[in-house]
């Protein structure tokens, strides 16, 4: 049987979801870095004024099962990025020297040693979970000693849909929920440059319940 199939007959099961109403979607949310000890992540859209072209966020009559959660970087050169800069950023799976170049840029890994919660209505659903199990470094890299010579070409690897994804128990959210989700780096760290902007993006994998609360 399809691995998909098995998952959503399990949700139907278990979380007692129509089968026909699960539609496999993903939620992000991405934000701008600069100093912080702690990087929070609305991912409801009734939480975000404005949204990036970039976020995927849950509206206030939809709920959202996770199955896999992310955490990962991106950068737009630029300190106010067009929508077309950030449609256009790729996906970061550790801290690469030669992309996050800059004074306080090097700190970015400090990302991938914090720790993650995640708290539905004030109840935690995952109170410490540590960050570096979203770090990955691909087997192709753009340093010039991995496979690749200097110029445009230079490009990490992405090995499979869900590289530097950690699977989840099956958890139903809603837009109407109390949710709090946060990276803590246990200090404050300068993490941004003049002229440029970087981004820690948490993002989760699962299925869609579109209008569930009308």
């Amino acid at each position: 049987m399809n691995s998909i199939v098995s998952e959503k007959l399990y949700i139907s099961q278990k979380l007692g979801i129509a089968y026909e109403n699960l539609s496999q979607s993903y939620l992000q949310k991405a934000v701008a870095l600069s100093t912080q000890s702690v990087i929070n992540f609305p991912i409801q859209s009734s939480q975000v004024a404005s949204a990036l072209v970039i976020d995927q966020l849950l509206n206030l009559n939809d709920e959202f099962v996770l199955t896999h959660i992310n955490v990962h970087l991106r950068r737009v050169a630029s300190d106010t990025p067009t929508t077309a800069q950030l449609q256009a950023t790729r996906p970061f799976t550790y801290d690469d020297a030669n992309t996050f170049v800059g004074t306080n840029s090097a700190n970015i890994g400090a990302v991938f040693n914090g720790s993650l919660s995640f708290t539905i209505d004030r109840k935690d659903f995952i109170p410490a979970f540590d960050c570096r199990s979203f770090y990955r470094v691909p087997t192709t890299q753009t340093a010039t000693n991995s496979g690749y010579a200097t110029g445009p070409s230079t490009i990490n690897g992405y090995d499979n849909g869900l590289f530097s994804y950690y699977v989840s128990e099956p958890v139903k959210i809603t837009g109407r929920q109390t949710l709090d989700i946060a990276v803590d780096l246990g200090a404050s760290i300068a993490l941004d440059d003049a002229s440029l902007t970087n981004y820690a993006v948490f993002t989760v994998k699962g299925y869609l319940v579109v209008n569930a609360k009308n």
